[in-house]
Formats: C-alpha cells, structure tokens, sequence
C-alpha cells in the first residue's frame, strides 16, 4: 500500500494527544515521503467567533484554513512537521466535522485519516454518538484512532 498523503484531523480538544498525533505522523510520513494535511473543522458558530476574536474584518472574514493556521494546536503539529522536514498543508472547513472530514479525505486521495478521541463508556458512546467512530466507519481509507497516553486508573 503506497502512502502518498495523509490527513490528521486536529479538533478543539485534542490538546492532550498533539505529541502523540505529531510523533504518529511525522514517523509516518517521514518514512514514506507521504504529504499531510492538517485538517481543522469549525462549526460555524466557532468560525465567526475566532474571525471575531482573531480581530478580523466579520464583513470580510479569512478562508478557514487562514483562521485552522492561527490555531495553537495546528501551529504546534506543523513545527513539528517542518522540523521533520514532512512536507505539509493545512486546511480548514466550516460545517459538521464527520461530513467535512471525509469529504476532505475523498477530495484530497487521502491514504490514511489520523483522528483523536477520547476514552468513552459504552453508554456515552450509545447517548452522543462518537464523531470518531462515524468517521471510522465511513471513511474511504484507513483510520488510525490517536488518544492521549491513558493511565491505568482510567
């Protein structure tokens, strides 16, 4: 299986998995020359509000992937990228997160989706629903599930 481009999907509470995201894809993509797409999806409530917040014209707002290049956790994810010399390219979308992530992942040939999740009960699973596992069961590559180091009294 050739490796060409990867997707890792970063959302607003992965914070506490960015190291082992970054490591993944830099082992990854290093190893296979593959392009990563850094891919942040805003609801557009969270869009207007960092165009807001960011100090930008709301008449005029940036293209999303201006707003996804601003964001902390994206920023970190690509010096780790660059220092790792992985070519790279950030892209940001508005709308529902599952849809966006694998619309993006179709239209870019993605070889392989990196998403982050976090430790669920069956019940909550069943209650809300789990972006993560919609994406993993409708994606058209594979699906590496990234979460953060997880201690043995979780």
């Amino acid at each position: 299986m050739s490796l060409d481009v990867l997707t890792l999907a970063v959302g607003p509470d992965d914070d506490a998995r960015i190291e082992e995201m970054a490591s993944l894809v830099c082992d990854i993509a290093g190893a296979t020359g593959a392009t990563v797409f850094l891919l942040h999806v805003f609801s557009q409530s969270a869009y207007d509000e960092g165009v807001s917040e960011a100090g930008y014209d709301p008449d005029d707002p940036p293209p999303a992937h201006t707003l996804a290049s601003r964001l902390e956790s994206i920023d970190r994810i690509s010096l780790a990228l660059d220092e790792a010399g992985v070519e790279h390219r950030i892209r940001g979308e508005i709308g529902d997160v599952t849809d966006s992530i694998i619309s993006v992942a179709k239209e870019t040939e993605t070889d392989m989706l990196f998403v982050g999740g976090r430790k669920r009960s069956p019940t909550g699973k069943a209650v809300f629903g789990s972006t993560s596992h919609r994406v993993l069961m409708n994606a058209p590559c594979p699906v590496t599930f990234v979460r953060q180091d997880v201690t043995d009294d979780e």
